[in-house]
């Protein structure tokens, strides 16, 4: 029988569309599988990407932060201390998107092209302000001890690794961090 000689209830029309409906919106919803983290937000991960990009070597042959896992490595390490250091890096990151206003430009900091955030970070180190001062320097410093201890970047600084190469010895608050967000 042919499809134009059937008749279709209401019923039958309603449910075919609400399946192709259904269809097309899981369709449209299916995203990539996502990273979780359990301190940062998607925006904070797109500013300190952004901010990983302008400050860590991007050398051909040289680890970048994906790499290093520094994304991850912060992450781990901002969700176990204290609330209040955990909401002063916060602002400290929402700062920073922010700063280049404050410098001439038009646009948050993650949303610049990488020249524009270098030549802004290069027009910050003459600052009197404590406060830019504070949130450059802080975010300069977690990037690069999260960045340069891991050991896809010991060979780039000439560190050989621990003497005798012991086996990593995971702390109960690591494998929590781990289980939580079901990383291998």
């Amino acid at each position: 029988m042919h499809w134009e000689s059937e008749k279709f209830s209401r019923k039958g029309f309603l449910n075919r569309v609400s399946f192709a409906g259904l269809l097309f919106v899981s369709w449209a919803c299916a995203d990539e599988k996502k990273e979780k983290y359990l301190f940062f937000s998607d925006y904070e991960l797109k500013i300190l990407e952004a901010w990983a990009i302008s400050v860590l070597p991007g050398e051909k042959n040289v680890s970048d932060f994906r790499q290093a896992e520094v994304m991850r490595r912060l992450d781990e390490e901002f969700y176990f201390v204290s609330e209040e250091i955990q909401e002063e890096f916060h602002m400290a990151i929402i700062g920073l998107d922010y700063l280049p206003f404050f410098y001439g430009h038009f646009s948050r900091f993650h949303k610049l092209s990488k020249e524009d955030r270098i030549s802004f970070l290069e027009k910050t180190k003459d600052t009197d302000s404590d406060a830019i001062r504070a949130i450059i320097g802080n975010l300069k410093l977690v990037t690069f001890l999260a960045y340069y201890c891991h050991e896809s970047t010991w060979k780039q600084i000439g560190y050989d690794g621990p003497f005798g190469n012991p086996p990593e010895k995971w702390s109960e608050s690591r494998i929590h961090y781990k289980k939580s967000v079901n990383v291998s």
